[in-house]
């Protein structure tokens, strides 16, 4: 699979802990597949790029994935975060053409002061797959120069109009923490929990193992 890169974008603002142990377990499962860190503070996984202490929202999210892609040698790129966990499935898939964006479908939230797993809806950036070149092309003149945030509002108004067709592929769920670290944690969800789901299981089991 040395077709695509990883690429591990992160603010550095987790618990050191809870990232090293979601870190650990995402180049298990990666297996062979190169990875690349761009990272805030510098950071042992795969080929680091430290970009240092820039102010911390999605447009310098963006800039640190773009720095990833630009690093990587390989005809597609996917992604990860430094809050989520990822099953093998999410690593086999290969699209079919370099300049459509690929959604990963089955993602699920799991909130640190609640008990369960709840179904996300819409899409997750740190699960996400394309053709590195085309990624590139689109991102780049969106971006700008520099490390400042975008003026209130316009974060949501540019990722609209970051790739004009979209597709999805699936596999066993990915799970996204949210701690109250990140960015943010609002998100989209079903507000219906369940207590285990396929491949990770009992959510009591995910927690001790990993959650901060």
């Amino acid at each position: 699979m040395l077709d695509r890169t990883l690429i591990y974008y992160t603010a550095n603002t987790e618990l050191p802990e809870f990232e090293a142990r979601i870190m650990a377990d995402l180049k298990q499962k990666a297996g062979g597949i190169p990875i690349i860190s761009v990272s805030r503070e510098p950071t042992n996984l795969g080929m680091n790029i430290c970009v240092g202490e820039t102010p911390v929202c999605y447009m310098n999210e963006w800039r640190q994935l773009l720095i990833g892609l630009k690093a990587a040698e390989t005809r597609f790129c996917l992604t990860a975060e430094a809050d989520c966990l990822y099953p093998p499935s999410y690593f086999n898939f290969t699209p079919e053409r370099d300049d459509i964006i690929h959604y990963y479908e089955n993602l699920w939230i799991v909130w640190k002061h609640h008990n369960g797993f709840w179904q996300k809806t819409g899409h997750c950036e740190g699960a996400e797959m394309c053709g590195r070149e085309y990624w590139i092309s689109r991102l780049e003149p969106l971006l700008g120069e520099g490390w400042e945030p975008a003026t209130r509002g316009i974060e949501s108004a540019l990722v609209k109009q970051f790739f004009p067709q979209e597709r999805t592929w699936t596999g066993d769920p990915v799970i996204s923490f949210k701690t109250g670290a990140g960015v943010s944690c609002r998100t989209t969800f079903i507000n219906k929990k369940v207590f285990e789901i396929p491949y990770w299981g009992n959510i009591n089991e995910v927690k001790r193992i990993f959650a901060p």
